[in-house]
């Protein structure tokens, strides 16, 4: 059974869950790509998917462990290492992102 992500605080007035897939040009970003920005920033790579692997795109532990501290840090949601490493891919991390912030 999968743990649910604890959020550490509430963010905003608005409804930070609602999907921004549909965001207008030059509209907020989806949850999903800042998630694939994060790790090419901290992999060092410049184009990382919304359904990479983590692995495959050279993640280890190391950066996992980044990964995991970023998110609490820029999204208020801690994540478990297992789960982190479960979901294996950015849109699946958005999901559990959006998941942990909609607990609070």
């Amino acid at each position: 059974m999968e743990s649910a992500p604890r959020a550490i605080h509430p963010r905003g007035g608005q409804d930070e869950t609602a999907p921004q897939h549909d965001a207008p040009a030059g509209g907020p970003v989806p949850l999903v790509d800042e998630i694939a920005a994060l790790w090419g920033e901290l992999l060092n790579r410049p184009e990382v998917g919304p359904e990479d692997d983590f692995f495959a795109v050279g993640g280890n532990s190391l950066t996992g462990i980044k990964v995991i501290e970023r998110v609490a840090r820029d999204y208020g949601v801690r994540l478990s290492v297992r789960d982190f490493y479960l979901a294996q891919t950015p849109a699946r991390v958005a999901g559990l992102i959006e998941r942990g912030r909609s607990s609070t």
